[in-house]
């Protein structure tokens, strides 16, 4: 199949074709058709390729880790190498919904203290996001503060917009 055909079928633009096939993560098949500018050539194989790639993109995975993997699989060693790859992925994930967790829960309590009309003490955040520590994690006074609240952008006069 061309690529028209391809895009189509596997669900994506030609551009996100094109741009896997930049980036060496599709074979560059050839066809015998187009005279000087050569169709290229697409299988049933390379569109569950596509969506592997997709997966890989889906599970937080950059296209140099995927290329990685794709190659190690072509060599024969694909299978350990992709178990391991597997499992820091997961691991990464799993560290970034225990992050999300944490600021689900205080955007919750803050947002519950804001519509009981912000009496006490607004909520402390619990998180430790980017590796900084919370107050409840024993970090630094600086990083206790509230966040400062964000400055409009400053206003252009009139004859500087002309």
């Amino acid at each position: 199949m061309w690529i028209a055909e391809f895009a189509r079928e596997a669900g994506v633009k030609q551009t996100t074709v094109r741009h896997y096939l930049r980036e060496g993560l599709l074979p560059r098949r050839v066809g015998l058709h187009g005279g000087s500018r050569p169709y290229l050539e697409f299988t049933d194989a390379d569109v569950r390729l596509l969506s592997a790639i997709q997966a890989g993109q889906a599970l937080g995975m950059s296209l140099d880790e995927i290329k990685l993997l794709i190659a190690e699989q072509r060599s024969g060693n694909g299978r350990a190498r992709m178990l391991e790859s597997m499992i820091l992925q997961r691991d990464k994930l799993r560290d970034r919904a225990r992050e999300l967790r944490t600021m689900l829960a205080f955007l919750d309590q803050k947002i519950a203290w804001l519509e009981s009309g912000a009496q006490g003490q607004p909520p402390a955040h619990g998180g430790g996001v980017r590796g900084k520590k919370s107050a409840l994690q024993g970090g630094s006074a600086d990083q206790r503060a509230s966040p400062k609240p964000m400055r409009p952008a400053p206003r252009q006069s009139q004859e500087r917009r002309r």
